[in-house]
């Protein structure tokens, strides 16, 4: 009997469930996009740590430990810091700021936030072409991943991973996403902590650990790695920066913000998500140095070391139930990114754009086609991928971090920021840091993500600086975001009504607030 086969089965049984319940409870456009603003702390906090860890956990973060030995330490150090500040530095505000606006996307935010629809469309654009690119990624690791667990090709594996996703997302749309995440966030966690702790025990500790990977090559347990590539402060610091950026900046992060259930809820999740990404980022890049003590030499594809390590230190089945926690890791993040790709098309470009308001239940169902579509694009690519999940995802990454982190975090804490000036730092520093890293540029010695964020931060500041200023409403606004305090029911609802055509007494009681708080800015 196929131990394995029949635990993997059992969970994706219990995931489609999830989604038929999520579809019966969440049957608004609002409800859809952002799960009508109701998520608590526990979901929040999983939800964002399961959609960052990605399949980038069993593929890339292995395969790096396999080939790099201590040294790939460095790019998990940032996560604890960047997904914890997340919540705390970004999250309260950025949950109450959206909500005065009534905006449900981040595109709708940064239109609603500096007054242009410019801003909103370039931003949905860079949203598409960056996330259909990690959408690849994941789809690649999930037949890298698959077609080990199950012997089978790796398109199957492929197919597997996509249908299921598909499955509940295209039910549940953002219910379905936040829940499955959180129970996958659970299998994620003491799935790998299983593994660790049992492949460390079958070496013989840390200190045989510590040897026999030395004996391999004792660049090996070096901070600086087999290639020095971490010599130096900058490079050592280089994947800690980028990995907390890219946290401030990842769209699909930045919606878990919109959704909570208040601002409050942020400091909540900052705390669970601090420790629990404190004792799971460290234990899977690790795992790739026990599989190259384990495993040995010679591996075809390093990208595959992780799973192999389960089947050769743990019985079937509960090897098929860390292939599950394998397979919740891309689910957890192709579901954001399917829902993502879905509220910049329907929400910020078709709808917006429209001369004709569409209805709730017609938007809804052009939704769930988007997530047909676009899935099945970014299959096709992954077919034959262009490079290795690592290079494809941290690419990307910095790409986020560049286009969305440094404009988030000066949208809620400089009120003197600009739309000129956001588009300048987006087009900027994408530009140099695209055209560093594709022709192998080190421009000044630095890092293309490094050398991409000077520039992002310095046009931002310069060219906002040199634009005319923000509105004085649009000051007193930033104002009343910035404060402590959860917003007024009245004001909440109003928010729905952006987006909800039978809540139009709740807009009239939210535009009598913002005369009231709004007035002594003047007109």
């Amino acid at each position: 009997m196929n131990w394995a086969l029949i635990s993997f089965f059992i969970y994706l049984l219990v995931i489609c469930l999830i989604g038929v319940v999520t579809m019966r409870i969440g049957n608004t456009y609002e409800d859809f996009l952002i799960g009508g603003r109701r998520i608590g702390p526990w979901v929040s906090s999983f939800a964002l740590i399961t959609s960052y860890m990605s399949g980038y956990t069993y593929t890339a973060a292995p395969g790096l430990g396999y080939a790099g030995g201590y040294s790939v330490l460095w790019w998990a150090t940032g996560d604890a810091p960047g997904n914890a500040l997340s919540f705390g530095i970004l999250g309260r505000r950025l949950r109450k700021y959206s909500e005065l606006l009534g905006a449900i996307t981040l595109p709708e935010y940064y239109e609603k936030r500096f007054n242009s629809p410019a801003l909103r469309v370039i931003a949905a654009l860079v949203i598409l072409l960056t996330v259909s690119m990690h959408l690849v990624a994941q789809w690649t690791a999930s037949g890298k991943l698959l077609s080990v667990v199950f012997g089978t090709e790796y398109f199957t594996g492929m197919l597997i991973g996509c249908a299921v996703v598909l499955l509940y997302t295209i039910m549940g749309g953002y219910l379905a996403v936040v829940y499955t995440d959180f129970i996958q966030g659970l299998l994620m966690f003491g799935g790998t902590q299983v593994l660790f702790w049992v492949a460390l025990f079958k070496v013989g500790g840390f200190a045989a650990l510590n040897d026999k990977l030395g004996a391999v090559n004792p660049a090996l347990v070096t901070p600086w790695g087999p290639d020095m590539a971490y010599y130096g402060l900058l490079a050592a610091a280089t994947p800690i920066i980028l990995i907390i950026m890219g946290s401030f900046g990842m769209p699909h992060i930045t919606i878990k913000h919109f959704s909570m259930r208040n601002p409050s809820t942020a400091r909540q999740a900052m705390l669970i998500t601090g420790v629990f990404v404190v004792l799971f980022s460290f234990v899977y890049y690790m795992t790739g140095s026990l599989a190259r003590v384990i495993l040995g030499e010679g591996l075809a594809d390093v990208e595959q070391a992780g799973v192999k390590l389960w089947f050769s230190v743990l019985p079937p089945f509960w090897a098929g139930l860390l292939s599950s926690a394998a397979v919740a890791s891309l689910m957890s993040t192709a579901d954001s990114f399917l829902l993502l790709l879905v509220s910049t098309i329907a929400h910020d470009l078709l709808n917006r754009f429209s001369k004709r308001e569409i209805p709730e239940k017609k938007r809804l169902f052009i939704s769930r086609v988007l997530v047909l579509i676009v899935a099945v694009l970014s299959f096709i690519v992954a077919m034959n991928p262009p490079a290795l999940v690592f290079t494809i995802v941290i690419f990307v990454f910095g790409g986020m971090a560049l286009a969305f982190g440094v404009p988030n975090l000066f949208s809620v804490f400089w009120k003197r920021a600009t739309a000129a000036g956001v588009i300048a730092s987006m087009v900027c520093s994408l530009f140099i840091y695209v055209g560093a890293t594709l022709g192998s540029w080190n421009l000044l010695g630095l890092h293309p993500f490094i050398a991409g964020l000077v520039v992002a931060v310095a046009v931002l500041v310069v060219v906002s600086l040199f634009t005319e200023p923000p509105h004085k409403r649009t000051l007193a606004l930033f104002e009343t975001a910035a404060e402590y305090g959860d917003i007024p029911k009245a004001v909440a609802a109003g928010a729905s009504a952006a987006v909800s055509c039978e809540a139009r007494a709740a807009a009239d009681e939210r535009r009598e607030f913002f005369d009231k708080v709004l007035a002594p800015a003047g007109n």
